[in-house]
């Protein structure tokens, strides 16, 4: 378990190592992915969604050795991705809000082998996960015609909607499925938003975020937390093995106003906010992006891509440590048990060690990594 004495950041601690980018120079025009794949030794890829300098958008697997696996031209902007975990190499890539497009990647061949689109009245959120047996695929959405959220059951095999849940509150974003395989936690943002208005908040004077906790085997919400300041809206998580969820906020208030923008909850009767001094909190720009827990090393990242920053927390203390300077990052996960971090400006940081939090840092040209990033298996 690291300490304060493990963090030895600054400077140095962003000093680069070989261009991860350099099969992306190579073609700058974005052909097919597999002109530009190269071998496939490693057990483990990362997945992202990427936008391009002349704004096409694209879903990308790649290692960090410097080779892009492959990757697949999206019809708008993609937002997480998430591994399919009956089939290595495989994972599902999901629209931004409000897009209505989910798709099934074969990153192995660069192929799309299934696309789902929302039901007619409803948009994606961006977010979804596969049931403990592996059988259901639950996706995050809006029911824009009854104003509400939902889950969204699919029969895994074939993508067919089964069931129709509702998400326990307005604007739901990621969701995680708990530890007893049965109880999906939902962030459930309370900001109310429609695709007539892609980005438009609808409701701020009266928006409701709430923590939600779903039991899927009897189909309803069975604990509601919320925060007493409610423009501040509860956006993402992760979810440890012991059951501690720990989410970011974004805040929808004054923009000179100070709010602390984390929260954890384990069994206790009301949400819990990490502990920080003002100045973090204020460079956080009242905005928060992905929440990624390494329990190897009892640590949290939660990425600040208005700040240019991810910062860690002590796992079980709920502390601030330390923060690494990265502008634009926002994508977060885990490669062999080290943080992996991305940008929207192209770079890709990896921790080099499980002692420290010194990064590696390496540089895709001509890429904007989206807010999210996803570790799959390879074979």
């Amino acid at each position: 378990m690291l300490n304060r004495r493990h963090f030895l950041l600054g400077s140095g601690a962003l000093a680069g190592t070989a261009a991860l980018g350099a099969l992306w120079r190579a073609n700058d025009s974005y052909g097919h992915g597999s002109e530009l794949t190269a071998e496939r030794s490693s057990k483990q890829w990362l997945v992202s969604a990427f936008s391009t300098s002349n704004n096409e958008h694209y879903s990308a697997a790649f290692d960090l050795s410097g080779k892009l696996i492959n990757k697949v031209r999206l019809p708008a902007r993609g937002h997480s991705a998430w591994a399919h975990p009956s089939k290595p190499g495989h994972a599902i890539i999901c629209a931004r809000r409000p897009g209505t497009f989910l798709m099934e990647v074969d990153y192995q061949s660069g192929e799309v082998t299934a696309v789902v689109n929302a039901k007619q009245g409803q948009h994606f959120f961006g977010h979804g996960v596969f049931s403990q047996d592996q059988q259901t695929l639950l996706t995050v959405e809006n029911n824009f015609v009854k104003g509400r959220g939902e889950i969204v059951l699919r029969d895994a095999a074939n993508y067919q909607v089964i069931d129709v849940l509702d998400a326990g509150g307005v604007g739901p974003h990621q969701c995680a499925l708990m530890p007893d395989g049965n109880t999906l936690v939902i962030a459930n943002g309370g900001i109310k938003t429609h695709p007539q208005w892609p980005r438009k908040k609808l409701n701020l004077d009266s928006m409701s975020p709430a923590l939600t906790y779903l039991d899927l085997a009897a189909g309803k919400v069975v604990e509601h937390f919320r925060l007493d300041n409610h423009h501040l809206s509860i956006r993402h998580l992760d979810v440890a093995s012991n059951g501690k969820v720990i989410a970011g906020l974004q805040y929808q208030g004054a923009s000179n106003d100070l709010q602390p923008l984390a929260i954890s909850h384990h069994g206790e009767s009301s949400l819990q906010f990490l502990t920080a001094k003002e100045p973090l909190w204020r460079a956080m720009n009242q905005y928060t992006a992905s929440v990624c827990i390494n329990e190897s090393q009892q640590l949290v990242a939660i990425s600040c891509p208005r700040g240019d920053f991810v910062s860690f927390w002590d796992l079980n203390s709920d502390e601030f440590l330390q923060r690494i300077s990265l502008r634009d990052g926002a994508g977060l996960s885990l490669l062999n048990n080290k943080f992996v971090a991305t940008s929207g400006k192209g770079r890709v940081l990896a921790q080099d060690n499980a002692t420290s939090l010194t990064m590696n840092t390496q540089q895709f040209d001509h890429v904007r990594w989206d807010n999210h990033l996803t570790t799959i298996e390879a074979t």
